[in-house]
């Protein structure tokens, strides 16, 4: 695993926050000059630790306002039958994430459509067609109250020196 300095830290925490920003804005937000910068970049892309760029689009405005979390069990727990299942995941776009977790359900999955309408035909038509599929609970989102795909990478220093001290 790559060891992140500080100035690392600072080029993804600036690109998180503003992924359009030109090399040479970012260049002089970090205190180094444009060629540094952007090698570091292209290594930060390299080894995997930014995985690429993206928009974030204001699901109402494209008509899939409707969130929806989906625990899912499966009814045989062996490897083929759990690859075949994140196979078949891999290939629904309405599925922006799906997580294997511990506990009652294997799976949670985060599903947007455009409304309770298109939420139940999306599961009779795919979701309970999944291979191994034994039980399904769904959780549909009323409201947001926090929704952050931004990363701390920069540790507060207040909080390290209590961790260290406590």
């Amino acid at each position: 695993m790559t060891k992140l300095d500080h100035i690392d830290k600072q080029i993804i925490e600036i690109l998180q926050e503003k992924g359009r920003i030109t090399n040479n804005d970012l260049a002089r937000k970090i205190g180094l000059t444009t060629t540094p910068t952007l090698e570091r970049v292209k290594r930060l892309e390299r080894e995997g630790i930014i995985k690429g760029y993206s928009a974030l689009i204001d699901r109402d405005s494209v008509d899939r306002g409707l969130t929806v979390f989906c625990s899912v069990k499966l009814s045989v727990h062996e490897m083929g039958e759990m690859v075949e299942f994140s196979n078949h995941v891999a290939d629904i776009p309405e599925i922006l994430a799906c997580y294997n977790t511990t506990g009652e359900y294997d799976y949670l999955l985060h599903v947007v459509v455009k409304d309770t309408k298109a939420y139940e035909k999306f599961m009779r038509t795919k979701l309970t067609r999944l291979p191994g599929m034994e039980r399904i609970h769904t959780s549909i989102v009323l409201s947001v109250l926090k929704e952050n795909l931004k990363i701390k990478v920069i540790d507060d220093d207040r909080s390290e020196e209590q961790t260290n001290v406590a």
